[in-house]
């Protein structure tokens, strides 16, 4: 009887010991650019805060990590001499918002899941 309740408590403390690990809730964000002059470009940082980068060459990109869950991102670019600009917004490697560069400036949105 003494085997069974130790057993029985070791596969509870298991249980719990299983359930009380945490998976990473951090997600990568990526932007690219693409153009053949530089632009303007405004996105969101890993805090939800909107940054510029003026006279970015025509590739190119960034990446940061963040845990914001829900966390909606964007970028947008806008060529300075009026050629034609494209993005792409990649969460975890998987690309989740584009724009091929029909335009002299794009404007796309994601959400980090």
């Amino acid at each position: 009887m003494k085997k069974v309740i130790i057993y029985s408590l070791l596969i509870v403390l298991s249980a719990f010991a299983f359930s009380s690990c945490k998976k990473s809730n951090s997600h990568v964000v990526r932007y690219t650019t693409q153009g053949t002059a530089s632009s303007t470009i405004t996105y969101t940082d890993q805090n939800g805060n909107i940054q510029t980068v003026t006279n970015a060459p025509a590739n190119w990109s960034l990446s940061f990590a963040t845990t914001d869950n829900g966390m909606t991102v964007k970028l947008t670019a806008v060529s300075v001499d009026g050629s034609n600009v494209g993005g792409k917004i990649y969460i975890d490697s998987n690309q989740t918002a584009q724009s091929n560069g029909n335009s002299s400036s794009i404007s796309i949105t994601a959400m980090v899941p």
